[in-house]
């Protein structure tokens, strides 16, 4: 288990938001609160129907500055950036802060395409040019372990932030819907053959999403609804590839941690934001970790139906949410939920419901048995 004791609290300060939903949070958490899924079918001629939740081909991500020798997955990480800068009630200077990245794939669309240099499907290499359109020359960090990539950049910052060596740290996350990550997804049969039910009986897959979150964070709060991440824990399966512990006991091992690190009890979750990816396994090892570590009795929710899994960006577009969730004390429902497909009953969201809110928990898994539990909290 990497554990890292939370010295100061850590603060979020602002975020941004960008997915099929809309380009706002405004926007994604109200489509989120009324179950509107982003996921549509879409006819491949290899694969077959394929369910995902991806952008419009018109749709634009506009950037302060030129940013047309920029990719795709480039100019949503600068529009999420300037957009979550744009919120802040005081000036930053992106050129002196750090920038930790997070993503699975980045310009991997490019990888047949002779013309695109090539040092940039190198993640860090990627990450360094989008530094370069903030006169950012701050060495960026790049956290690439699949789908707790996201997660793991928080953990990341909140530790640069508590080694005082920054004031304030710039995370995001982001990845795009590609061939390669469709067919590597497809090769595995973990695609849904319909838009994806976490938790659901008749849960069957994934349905990929591509969308990108970034957080301000800083040990310095500037309002008194700046949420605080009271904790971040990871651990290892050391299980399998791509199947998770089948006991749950890595992300069991992930949720203690961050319940001690938070120096609460279990009883005190009001709120579990899951990895929720619809495969049979995930959802049950899930259910497992949360029976083990007393908290199954907190209301559930996963997003992937209204969105996908957005990979790389995932743990952080959905800490996000849950942050806005614990702000305005409402449930997420979880869409596509009718009956229940674990082993462990789990209290299960199926409408936006208001309920006082003061401490959320999120948790990611991923291929090579990664796991990341997060803890947030309201200050007052």
């Amino acid at each position: 288990m990497v554990s890292h004791n939370m010295k100061s609290p850590v603060y979020i300060l602002s975020d941004s938001v960008i997915t099929p939903l809309g380009q706002t949070i405004a926007e994604n958490m109200d489509k989120l609160y009324s179950k509107v899924s982003a996921v549509q079918a879409e006819s491949h001629e290899q694969m077959g129907t394929l369910y995902r939740s991806k952008f419009a081909d018109t749709s634009t991500f506009p950037t302060k500055n030129n940013s047309d020798s920029f990719t795709k997955i480039e100019r949503l990480f600068i529009f999420s950036i300037e957009q979550a800068v744009s919120k802040l009630s005081f000036p930053i200077d992106l050129s002196q802060v750090l920038l930790v990245f997070a993503s699975t794939k980045g310009n991997i669309e490019y990888l047949t395409d002779p013309d695109f240099d090539h040092n940039r499907l190198r993640i860090g290499f990627m990450a360094n040019h989008i530094a370069a359109y903030f006169n950012n020359t701050i060495p960026s960090i790049v956290v690439s372990n699949a789908c707790i990539s996201g997660s793991q950049a928080i953990q990341y910052a909140c530790q640069a932030l508590q080694n005082k060596k920054n004031t304030h740290v710039v995370v995001t996350g982001a990845d795009c819907i590609s061939e390669f990550v469709s067919s590597g997804f497809h090769s595995f049969q973990a695609l849904s053959p319909f838009a994806c039910t976490p938790f659901d009986k008749k849960r069957a897959g994934v349905s990929l999403g591509e969308g990108c979150g970034t957080l301000i964070l800083s040990t310095i709060p500037v309002s008194e609804t700046n949420i605080e991440i009271c904790s971040v824990v990871s651990s290892n399966d050391a299980n399998h590839l791509s199947g998770p512990s089948r006991t749950g006991e890595g992300l069991a091992s992930a949720i203690a941690g961050a319940i001690k690190e938070a120096g609460i009890q279990s009883s005190e979750i009001d709120v579990i934001s899951a990895h929720g990816t619809a495969t049979l396994y995930n959802d049950e090892m899930e259910a497992l970790a949360f029976q083990t570590t007393g908290v199954s009795a907190a209301p559930v929710y996963s997003v992937k139906g209204n969105i996908g899994h957005t990979l790389g960006a995932a743990g952080i577009i959905e800490t996000i949410y849950l942050a806005h969730s614990i702000q305005q004390d409402k449930l997420i429902p979880s869409i596509g939920f009718s009956e229940s497909g674990t082993s462990i009953g789990l209290n299960i969201v199926t409408q936006a419901t208001t309920k006082k809110i003061k401490i959320g928990l999120k948790t990611a898994s991923g291929f090579g048995g990664g796991n990341t539990a997060l803890i947030l909290k309201k200050q007052k």
